[in-house]
């Protein structure tokens, strides 16, 4: 079954795929949903990188999250760029996008590597000893997801 896909209401504010792609990757943060296997949803805020046309995510190697994804690895994804308050308008100036895809974990050493060094180098651009020396330390107790992209779609008021 692939993701859904449902049109959006207001086509006026819709992003196209460049745009998405682009406001996905210039947001510094964004929260995964999963579900649990009783049916329970659970949306946690998070960063990432995109590598390669997937989003790279990063967490511990157990918890509440992983349990979800080993149960069911379909996700979605929510970024925000901007939003400003516009209080006699009674609206909102933003940019969002929302993704659906498949999250995975990548175990191969050398994949995991890359794409923390995506991660870090993204929030630590000047200091790339820096991002080797916590992957080294750290890579043993580093869960890498990477999430390929079924279905984004962009939406902005600007």
């Amino acid at each position: 079954m692939s993701a859904p896909n449902r049109p959006i209401r207001r086509k006026d504010r819709a992003l196209d795929g460049a745009e998405t792609l682009h406001l996905l990757q210039e947001a510094e943060w964004g929260v995964l949903a999963t579900v649990d296997a009783e049916g329970w949803p659970y949306a946690v805020p998070m960063n990432h990188a995109v590598v390669g046309g997937a989003l790279i995510l990063h967490c511990a190697t157990v918890g509440h999250k992983l349990a979800n994804l080993a149960f069911n690895p379909k996700v979605s994804y929510c970024a925000v760029t901007q939003a400003e308050t516009l209080p006699l308008e009674l609206a909102t100036r933003y940019a969002s996008v929302i993704i659906f895809g498949r999250a995975e974990l990548l175990t191969d050493e050398g994949e995991k590597r890359a794409a923390l060094r995506a991660l870090g180098l993204r929030f630590a651009i000047g200091h790339p000893d820096l991002v080797e020396r916590e992957i080294d330390k750290d890579l043993f107790r580093t869960a890498v997801v990477r999430i390929r992209i079924e279905r984004a779609t962009g939406k902005a008021r600007r």
